[in-house]
């Protein structure tokens, strides 16, 4: 007697590789989810030293926080506020949020890339600045000084913001450098959320997800 061996016809192996393929459609964007809450997990801690950082800081000139130029990159680059903070922190790295890789299209000086952080470009903003924010070039409104002109000029007024130990402690001391609402329109968030979501480290030290309108809630 002849022995017949046992095997997949064309059809089952069709059928199988269709429910491998819709398996795998279904858990993506699950994997994808966890991976963007890890980085915003870890976003969350890097702001968490650098407040703790901010600190350790004032505790050693005056109560006052480190202060850069401006509060957003510029051609001045944000070379004085690293070389005040990084001795508190000693990582050049925590400066840069995990998810900044998702919008270096539009700001390419967040990325940690060896020019910018030969450059001192960071990955987040401080809100500590002696300068008033329209001063930033372009000197007009524009698509690149949207943090100066239509966030910070809106709500603070074109003023200084010399922070220190004094101030209100739901004051905003750093954040995630995407709170540039206007580009929704480009389907790209920096944590996963609606309505340009960013991490926010208040002035007392404790970080918060805001998951809706940025400006809204900025103090």
């Amino acid at each position: 007697m002849s022995r017949r061996h046992a095997g997949f016809t064309l059809i089952e192996l069709l059928v199988v590789i269709a429910i491998i393929a819709i398996l795998a459609a279904m858990l993506f964007p699950v994997f994808a989810r966890a991976r963007e809450a890890a980085r915003k997990t870890a976003c969350a801690s890097n702001l968490r030293q650098l407040g703790l950082a901010s600190h350790m800081y004032a505790q050693d000139y005056d109560e006052l926080f480190p202060c850069d130029y401006y509060a957003c990159n510029s051609s001045t680059t944000h070379a004085r506020l690293v070389g005040q903070i990084l001795p508190y922190i000693k990582n050049m790295q925590i400066m840069y949020c995990p998810s900044g890789r998702k919008i270096e299209q539009w700001m390419p000086d967040f990325t940690p890339t060896d020019a910018n952080q030969a450059a001192g470009n960071i990955g987040y903003y401080c809100f500590s600045y002696d300068q008033r924010p329209s001063t930033v070039t372009p000197p007009k409104p524009s698509y690149s000084t949207w943090i100066s002109w239509g966030f910070l000029v809106q709500r603070t007024g074109d003023t200084p913001r010399i922070m220190g130990e004094q101030w209100d402690s739901d004051c905003w001391l750093w954040s995630d450098g995407w709170c540039k609402l206007t580009r929704l329109k480009h389907g790209v968030t920096l944590h996963g959320s609606h309505k340009g979501s960013i991490n926010i480290c208040y002035l007392d030290g404790h970080v918060k997800f805001q998951g809706g309108p940025a400006k809204l809630v900025f103090k």
